[in-house]
């Protein structure tokens, strides 16, 4: 998992420097900034969706579903959060952290099932 969260980090990176040379003109933390919540609202909620298939899909393929699966959650559960009353300001942080929080306990939930049943 420790290899998985370098490689993790090492797209922010890149994702960061992509975003700085398509915006030249704006400032390095700029583009930092937007690195970092795109990253946060869709790529770290998405992959940790995607714990669950681990074993079965690869690191680049889990990332990219992932993301998607994060996209389409993020905007569905942001729309029926907002028409409860939860103000926008609030959803870009409570959201996300529900997303991998829920993700993670279920990814436990599972994988202790997954022993239970090999033992």
């Amino acid at each position: 998992m420790t290899k998985e969260l370098k490689i993790l980090a090492a797209c922010f990176a890149a994702f960061a420097i992509a975003l700085k040379l398509a915006y030249y003109r704006e400032g390095t933390l700029t583009a930092l900034k937007t690195a970092a919540a795109l990253y946060w609202l869709f790529v770290i909620p998405g992959y940790a969706m995607m714990l669950h298939w681990r074993n079965r899909l690869g690191l680049a393929e889990r990332m990219a579903m992932g993301t998607v699966a994060a996209i389409a959650l993020t905007g569905i559960a942001s729309y029926y959060i907002g028409l409860a009353g939860l103000k926008l300001q609030n959803q870009t942080l409570i959201l996300p952290l529900a997303i991998i929080a829920a993700s993670f306990l279920a990814y436990l939930k599972f994988s202790a099932r997954k022993t239970q049943q090999q033992q």
